[in-house]
């Protein structure tokens, strides 16, 4: 799992630029029967069983990740983007990026150093900070056009025996879980299709995932992202811990009766979990999904993650690992028939 981690996690999908739908379709192949990329670059793929009439189960994540694009370069060779997605600006000075453009640039964000800063404690508009290629303005203009997308630089560490840290893991992670479950699928016989689907766009609105969903109109649907993990400058009501198990998520839009069979898997198959209560939407794509055509039935599965959007997202493979697991579970139940 982990070396699966580390590859989907290295590749790039800022705002639909990159090669992560070319790692996932490769990744995910030997466990299914077909695998497209859709319009809008979504990769959906699809583990048929015998029965053509058979209900569609919908196991889903999402494949982009947050970054930025470029505005202009200043007449001193800095690179100046805006957001492509939420951006956390406190942990941008200093950092690592990969500029995509036709030749890749690594640059790092401008740091003001603290003997200059003096006490000014303010943090500056994404727009007004620099990104340093180490190229002159007339070089960096021929190299950068404009729209060009920026993402962090991947860099994979291990953190003790269970947890990892990288850029993406929101929600790569969720795509590993996701391609994990199928390939424990592979050999079993089922009464479900089962399609995968790695939706881009949600980081930005959303339109991945209620697109693929409206054209393969599952019965229901297990989606997967991230969430909260506790820290110690963060509400303890508000997250999970790591290590101790998905979170399944309780919210208005999510079907009661399925989650309550998620629930029942668990305890029978002896796998821990948490749970999320949510008062209204859940800022997934299981929002998206529930409002598909006719309704889909949908779940959401959540993994505990820490310093969201951040170059340094950190999470524990054994709640990837269990999102998987119940996941195959629920497949090999017919969740939602």
């Amino acid at each position: 799992m982990k070396q699966r981690i580390k590859r989907l996690c290295e590749a790039m999908g800022v705002g639909g630029v990159g090669d992560i739908a070319e790692v996932i379709a490769r990744d995910i192949a030997p466990f299914v029967d077909t695998v497209e990329i859709d319009a809008l670059g979504s990769v959906i793929a699809t583990r048929r069983c015998q029965n053509p009439e058979a209900p569609t189960l919908l196991l889903e994540a999402h494949m982009d990740e947050i970054g930025f694009v470029v505005t202009h370069i200043d007449d001193d060779g800095f690179v100046h983007v805006t957001n492509c997605g939420g951006i956390d600006r406190r942990v941008l000075a200093a950092t690592e990026v990969v500029v995509l453009a036709e030749e890749p640039l690594v640059g790092v964000f401008c740091s003001t150093p603290p003997h200059l800063a003096g006490e000014d404690k303010s943090l500056p508009k994404l727009e007004a900070m620099g990104i340093d290629v180490g190229l002159s303005a007339e070089e960096a203009r021929r190299r950068i056009p404009k729209g060009t997308r920026v993402g962090f630089r991947p860099l994979y560490r291990e953190l003790g025996e269970h947890s990892v840290s990288v850029k993406a893991l929101d929600d790569r992670i969720g795509c590993a879980a996701v391609i994990r479950a199928l390939e424990l699928l592979k050999d079993e016989k089922l009464n479900v299709h089962v399609t995968a689907l790695f939706a881009v766009q949600e980081e930005i609105g959303g339109a991945g995932a209620r697109v693929a969903a409206f054209s393969r109109t599952p019965t229901a649907a297990i989606a997967t992202d991230v969430s909260f993990a506790l820290t110690p400058d963060a509400p303890a009501h508000k997250c999970g811990e790591l290590g101790k198990g998905p979170m399944l998520g309780i919210a208005p839009g999510l079907d009661y009766a399925l989650t309550e069979q998620m629930r029942t898997l668990a305890t029978t198959h002896g796998i821990a979990y948490q749970t999320e209560a949510m008062g209204g939407d859940t800022g997934t794509d299981a929002d998206g999904i529930v409002g598909t055509k006719d309704g889909v039935r949908t779940v959401l599965l959540s993994i505990p993650q820490r310093y969201m959007h951040t170059p340094v997202e950190v999470i524990d493979v054994r709640d990837a690992e269990a999102v998987a697991t119940w996941m195959a579970l629920a497949a090999k139940e017919g969740l939602g028939v």
